[in-house]
């Protein structure tokens, strides 16, 4: 750290000299442009670049003897999330069919990257996503609309043993995790570059609540996913349920819950969060009062039902989350 002291020049400008060492390995000299941030908590960044575009950062991996498809994807996936624009996997040996499928289907699972460059030992995977173009806010919005229209389908799929429509909820589940990755993708890209989270107009607070959000909703996905699964399962058997009709007003008061909270933080509005969290107490404890019930009986239909109603417990706890989330971030707004 240097300490350096402010000059007054003229009648009103001050000034603070840069470091020499840093001009020099920047390469600037005097008349050059420089581009200056101040940060939320009162710094300010010099960039000698005044229109730095996204840097290309590139990582290889290397794959190990007898690695399994299933562990290059972890890798690939924390590439990803790690912000790496370029991500090339190597192989000393010729990369076996199995290997390049899994690195296929993993470009197919996430948003941006693209095979650009195959030869017999190796596979280069290019990020083309814009973040500015599909920024944090815009994943949680659409991860919330497509999460409430699995949960709408997977009811009417209880209700009419439609093991079609479950099937179809089971696959749109891919559709939250490429959003969700791709909401914690920018925020490691917001951490790296504050430009950027001025750019499309997310500090590093609001960055991580809606990675945080993305997260909940990604989970209430899953849970959608879980009722969908067990559908096809009670088909399969051949079993009925009754009572369907308590579960969807269950499922009804939960997404209820979850618009409540998603508006609440959107708008940063305290007295909705609270109100929705009030509100998921309630739910919560409606469908504990009928899990207490359905557990007393020892059938495989029961035990389903009851999966179901847990389901619905935890969908409401995650929007109730997201609703805390909302009364924590409004608390830090100036405007509050």
């Amino acid at each position: 750290m240097e300490i350096r002291r402010i000059q007054k020049t003229g009648a009103s400008t001050l000034t603070v000299s840069l470091p020499k060492s840093w001009v020099d390995q920047q390469n600037l000299k005097p008349g050059d442009p420089v581009s200056m941030v101040i940060l939320p908590d009162g710094t300010i960044t010099v960039d000698p670049k005044t229109d730095r575009k996204r840097e290309t950062q590139r990582r290889t991996i290397w794959l190990d003897q007898n690695e399994s498809a299933e562990h290059l994807t972890r890798k690939l996936i924390g590439a990803y999330l790690a912000g790496f624009n370029i991500i090339e996997v190597r192989s000393k040996e010729r990369l076996d069919h199995e290997m390049k499928h899994a690195i296929k289907d993993f470009s197919r699972l996430v948003i941006g990257p693209e095979v650009i460059e195959e030869t017999a030992n190796s596979i280069v995977l290019h990020d083309l996503s814009d973040p500015v173009e599909l920024p944090q806010e815009k994943c949680v919005r659409r991860m919330h609309l497509i999460v409430s229209s699995m949960h709408s389908d997977a009811m009417d799929a209880l209700a009419t043993m439609d093991a079609d429509l479950a099937h179809d909820i089971v696959e749109r589940d891919a559709d939250v995790d490429r959003l969700y990755w791709m909401a914690v993708k920018q925020y490691n890209l917001i951490l790296k570059d504050r430009k950027l989270s001025e750019k499309i107009g997310v500090d590093i607070f609001e960055g991580m609540n809606l990675m945080i959000i993305a997260r909940g909703v990604e989970r209430i996905g899953d849970h959608a996913e879980k009722i969908a699964k067990n559908v096809i399962l009670a088909n399969d058997r051949g079993l009925k349920f009754d009572k369907v009709e308590e579960l969807r007003k269950l499922s009804a008061s939960g997404l209820a819950i979850l618009d409540k909270a998603i508006e609440s933080h959107l708008l940063k509005n305290i007295k909705t969060a609270n109100a929705t969290i009030d509100a998921g107490n309630d739910v919560v404890a409606r469908c504990e009062k009928i899990n207490s019930d359905v557990r007393s009986k020892h059938t495989e239909a029961a035990v389903i039902y009851s999966s179901i109603v847990d389901s619905i417990i935890r969908v409401t706890m995650y929007a109730m989350d997201i609703a805390e989330i909302a009364i924590n971030g409004a608390m830090r707004n100036e405007a509050f």
